[in-house]
Order: structure tokens, then sequence, then C-alpha cells
């Protein structure tokens, strides 16, 4: 799923639209003063004229596009291809935010494949709940030492 963290979405949500807010952000980067931007640069909803906020899937009002929809076809269209194949699965950082989008699949791929190797990369959540140590490796150092030395 290509869901960035530069999306805004209505609080609430009204409605169903992310917005892109590149400019939104870099403007308010360029007039911070003690830590602040100003009142006028805090993002409304076109809308409902409501705050707005990153869109991340933190509680029941994650906003799910067109876009978002797609890609997770397409993922799910992914999971289906690679299920019984031989399989290596690099996990990075996943935690227990959103499980259900990679970490549970991953786990539950590695369980059912014989085929399949998970290397999850994460320096507090590395266990697992399935019964796959021979097809695990866990790495807890600090994934931006590790991609510094590849």
């Amino acid at each position: 799923m290509q869901q960035t963290h530069k999306d805004f979405g209505c609080f609430i949500p009204c409605h169903n639209k992310i917005y892109d807010a590149t400019n939104m952000v870099k403007e308010m980067i360029k007039n911070i003063t003690d830590c602040k931007i100003p009142t006028k640069l805090v993002p409304k909803c076109p809308v409902c004229g409501g705050e707005m906020e990153v869109n991340l899937r933190k509680d029941a009002y994650f906003v799910q596009d067109d876009n978002w929809y797609k890609q997770d076809k397409k993922y799910g269209e992914f999971l289906d291809e690679v299920k019984n194949k031989r399989l290596l699965l690099l996990e990075f950082g996943v935690g227990f935010n959103t499980p259900g989008i990679i970490r549970f699949p991953f786990e539950q791929i590695t369980y059912q494949n014989e085929n399949c190797t998970l290397i999850r990369f994460n320096k507090d959540n590395c266990m697992t709940f399935l019964d796959i140590e021979n097809r695990i490796l866990k790495v807890e150092d600090d994934i931006k030492d590790i991609v510094s030395k590849l």
C-alpha cells in the first residue's frame, strides 16, 4: 500500500478524500516561530471547515480513498500469488499499530509455506505469535544502523 504520511484528511472525517500536504507543510516549516506555526496555516477541511490532520491509521477515522482500495487489492493479489512459492519476506520495523496489514499476513504466509523465510527487523517487537521459529530470523538491532552498513 502506498500511503504516505504527508497526506491530510478531515479529522472527523466528513468525506473520503485525502489531500497532498506537501505544499502546506513546506509553508508551515518556512513560518515556524518558537516551534509554532501561525494559526492561519493550520489546515482546514474544504468540505466541513473542521480541522484536518495527518491521515494515519490510529483510530476509526482513517480515510480510505479510492487509491487505498486500489493498493489494497494489489496487495491482496500479491499475497495470493506468493502463497506456496519459495519466498523471503523482509519486514522492517512493523509494530502493532496495524498488524493486519503486514505483520500478521507475513507470519501467516511463513507459517503456511515451508518454503518461506521471514526476516523481521524490529528493535522492540520481534516476537511472533505463531510457531515459525525455524523460519524466522529476528534482527533486534537498530534498523538505521543496519541499513547504513548495507
